[in-house]
């Protein structure tokens, strides 16, 4: 095994979870009657490719009344509409699809959005957080000041815009939020990774984020966990020129149907934690995982290893 598939193979250890998973599997089947989504509007920024268009994929597979992606190029939502409403035919399910062009880092457009929402009297019930920015392999300070602060406008600071306008909506009804975060969050000494630090500074601020925002507002009202998607064959990976076939990632229904199951009742107990598509929804359920996240509140959220408070863990 070379040096580079030693690497690649390292981004799927993890024991979290005895079993883990690279396919779908019945507990997160987006057909499962306890998934059902119908009459939910879902809105996923960067709904358009990758992992986002395979979350909107999974949610119309699970009936949600409406989903809306958000994208800048209008080519590629036009794109991803079509095979949405494609996927909705072939599911039986009645899911509208609206695909919106809007910069999710220019703040009036995003105000527009909302606002144009709003005047049609449509209330957003579940808010996918995927739209996500790393550039060139650079240290950050050869990236340079700007461009790193262009990792944090979309990776934090939009996240945050978009989750001010989800949260202050009218109604008392649930939400439910969905962070797509990055297992690099927690994997800065991996080579392959510390090839991007800037990318994992602000996906990490993301993070932290939502997990900040998640101690101030109970499940009840809005349910907020963020999770590593996998590793998914996108033109990110088909730029770099590595010697990696589509086969040798995860099935991207496996990070689809884990955010349809996030959205319910069944994943309230990983409210403000970062966990893995990978990882057995039914061990985090249950047994030693799940007492320690009942009991440890630092457990599967950011902090320094190795503290716990101001004490020695």
């Amino acid at each position: 095994m070379s040096d580079f598939e030693q690497l690649f193979k390292q981004l799927y250890e993890t024991n979290i979870t005895k079993t883990t998973h690279r396919e779908p599997y019945p507990a997160i089947l987006p057909s499962r009657p306890e998934l059902n989504q119908a009459g939910r509007v879902v809105l996923v920024p960067g709904g358009g490719t990758g992992v986002g268009h395979a979350i909107a994929r999974s949610f119309v597979r699970a009936s949600a009344d409406t989903v809306l992606i958000v994208g800048r190029r209008p080519d590629v939502l036009a794109a991803a509409g079509s095979r949405l409403e494609q996927e909705a035919k072939a599911s039986g399910t009645n899911t509208k699809i609206v695909t919106r062009t809007c910069d999710v880092v220019n703040l009036t457009q995003v105000e527009a959005l909302w606002r144009d929402l709003a005047s049609q009297g449509i209330t957003v019930d579940v808010l996918v957080a995927n739209a996500a920015k790393f550039t060139e392999p650079k240290p950050i300070l050869e990236l340079g000041a700007d461009e790193v602060w262009s990792q944090f406008e979309v990776n934090a600071k939009s996240p945050l815009y978009f989750t001010e306008k989800f949260y202050s909506q009218p109604g008392e009804k649930q939400k439910f939020l969905v962070n797509v975060s990055t297992q690099a969050i927690h994997m800065t000494a991996h080579s392959g990774v510390a090839l991007r630090p800037a990318y994992t500074l602000s996906k990490m601020a993301g993070t932290l984020l939502f997990q900040l925002i998640a101690q101030n507002v109970p499940p009840d009202k809005m349910q907020v966990i963020s999770f590593h998607p996998g590793l998914i064959y996108n033109d990110g990976w088909k730029a770099m020129g590595l010697p990696l076939t589509p086969e040798q990632f995860d099935n991207d229904d496996l990070c689809g149907g884990f955010a349809v199951w996030a959205t319910t009742n069944e994943a309230e107990f990983l409210h403000g934690r970062f966990v893995w598509a990978a990882w057995d929804v039914g061990e985090l359920s249950t047994g030693e995982v799940r007492k320690r996240i009942d009991e440890d509140p630092y457990y599967l959220r950011a902090s320094i290893v190795g503290l716990n408070g101001g004490l020695q863990a």
